[in-house]
């Protein structure tokens, strides 16, 4: 080999020994609860503050909202609950924003019976310090209202974009401006005979409220569908300043889900493009995962489109953020899981994370395939950068099935600068050329709960297969891969302790062995 190979051999151990000092993890958190659901979660350097959902026993199943106090190694600090026997309380949405004062705010709604939009702040230690409830504009005729994005305002108060009903039939988009304690100072509806709704805001330097949702004819239309990206802006009063629309023609479009404001007015959206399928009866319309950029005229400048096996009803993004070195841009959300192995695993859906750069060039991709034989699904709500430089995501993963004793439980991802659930994934070996290439890794080793196991390889012909024994050689599990490049996440919860094998095969040949421990 010669002296350059060598020496990319010794950068690539060195950076691999840096990369695997990042925590990660991978943890179902079930909170001491019927059912937990994670919908936002805030990075420190010091810990991290989440909320959700919980069903209580008292009365049965009644919903709460939760408050939690994570360490950086995912372990509670705290949990606070906040349930009324008579009044359920949802924080479905990631809008947990930290505040001025030192505080948290977040939105959800309830009911008393009537459905109500809502705006709660906690302190640091998770106190309910208040909470304000918003009706329909259109009460008592329709009552649905559903707060799904909020930001603070320079002035202390809220903006809090709000999905209701003004007919059975027609959905709008519904602005509210609070003060600094939550009371209503202003609101507004906007939308028109089609069915508008808000995903996502932002605040602009000028104290701008832009707005980031989707209008389709899905409300009178059972086939040949419009589906259309909106964002538009308004002033600090509601007055609307802007809209813009995707192109309607051959193109269905996703919402904007979440969206980046850069310095120079330009915005970088996370969305989808749609496939209509034809049903008997009502036609479906299923999106790949999607980015595009606006410059500050409103113009397309760049769009990646990140193709799964299929367009399906799992696929979307729910967020993107700048990444504070400048490096481009990442997003995350949920993919169905790819069924390699019908025998085995049916569709669920999986975990993915993706990088592009500032131009919009696909950097890296990662995907979290759960492997159970069952549906099982990984659905990932909140994502944002640590100070690490890795990223810290929430969700929630559900057996479809309910056999499992808590079967919706919270979904907690620590990954590192490169997406990676097992440490140093990102890191590309050195090999002499004609040497097969494949990557084969675990983690943790022991393990408890999960064992995460990645997998990358250039020989896209063979035959893939995994295969995991006992220490007496008796097959336990056995999983197919059609892909290059993924990240398996294996339930060993309730195996027996002891030590077990994975074997990586090609063509039916054992390549590569690796051994760990169940505790």
């Amino acid at each position: 080999m010669k002296k350059t190979g060598y020496l990319l051999i010794f950068l690539f151990i060195c950076f691999s020994l840096i990369v695997k000092g990042q925590t990660t993890f991978n943890k179902r958190c079930s909170f001491n609860t019927l059912a937990t659901y994670l919908t936002s979660i805030i990075a420190t350097d010091s810990c991290y503050y989440t909320t959700g959902i919980y069903a209580d026993t008292v009365p049965f199943l009644q919903g709460g909202s939760l408050f939690v106090k994570l360490d950086l190694d995912g372990q509670p600090i705290f949990i606070k609950k906040l349930i009324s026997p008579v009044q359920p309380y949802y924080t479905w949405t990631h809008t947990l924003t930290t505040l001025q004062d030192g505080n948290f705010a977040v939105t959800g709604l309830t009911y008393d019976p009537v459905m109500k939009g809502m705006l709660l702040k906690y302190n640091q230690y998770g106190d309910t310090i208040w909470t304000k409830e918003y009706l329909n504009p259109f009460y008592p005729e329709q009552e649905f209202i559903h707060p799904l994005a909020m930001a603070p305002m320079p002035d202390g108060g809220f903006v809090i974009a709000c999905w209701i009903e003004k007919t059975i039939a027609n959905g709008d988009i519904y602005l509210i401006k609070t003060n600094i304690l939550g009371n209503k100072e202003w609101g507004k509806v906007y939308g028109n005979t089609m069915w508008d709704k808000p995903l996502s805001i932002l605040i602009t330097p000028e104290n701008k409220i832009m707005i980031g949702a989707i209008r389709t004819n899905i409300n009178t239309a059972a086939q040949h569908y419009t589906y259309q990206t909106h964002i538009f802006q308004v002033d600090s009063f509601g007055n609307m300043e802007w809209e813009y629309f995707s192109p309607t023609l051959g193109s269905l479009r996703d919402a904007a889900n979440d969206m980046v404001l850069l310095e120079d007015g330009s915005l970088v959206v996370a969305s989808g493009v749609g496939t209509e399928y034809e049903r008997s009866s009502v036609n479906v319309v299923w999106f790949e995962k999607m980015l595009f950029k606006l410059n500050p005229a409103h113009e397309l400048e760049w769009e990646t489109t990140f193709m799964g096996d299929r367009p399906f009803v799992f696929t979307d993004l729910t967020n993107i953020i700048k990444l504070n070195d400048g490096s481009g841009f990442v997003a995350a959300g949920t993919t169905p899981a790819p069924d390699d192995n019908p025998d085995d695993e049916m569709y669920g859906s999986s975990g993915w994370v993706g990088k592009v750069s500032l131009e919009g060039d696909s950097i890296w991709t990662r995907e979290y395939k759960i492997l159970t034989a069952d549906i099982y699904t990984h659905d990932i709500i909140d994502l944002k950068e640590t100070p690490d430089g890795g990223f810290i995501l929430c969700g929630e993963a559900k057996d479809w099935t309910y056999e499992d004793t808590i079967p919706q439980q919270a979904w907690l991802l620590k990954l590192d600068e490169f997406g990676c659930l097992v440490p140093g994934c990102g890191v590309t070996a050195v090999f002499e050329e004609g040497i097969d290439r494949f990557r084969l890794d675990i983690f943790p080793n022991p393990t408890t709960d999960y064992l995460n196991i990645y997998f990358r390889s250039s020989q896209h012909e063979r035959q893939v297969s995994f295969r995991i024994t006992d220490a007496k050689g008796r097959v336990i599990k056995t999983f197919q891969n059609q892909r290059s490049d993924l990240t398996f996440i294996l339930p060993v919860w309730n195996w027996t302790p002891g030590i077990y094998f994975l074997q990586y095969l090609e063509d039916g040949k054992i390549r590569s062995v690796k051994r760990f421990i169940k505790q």
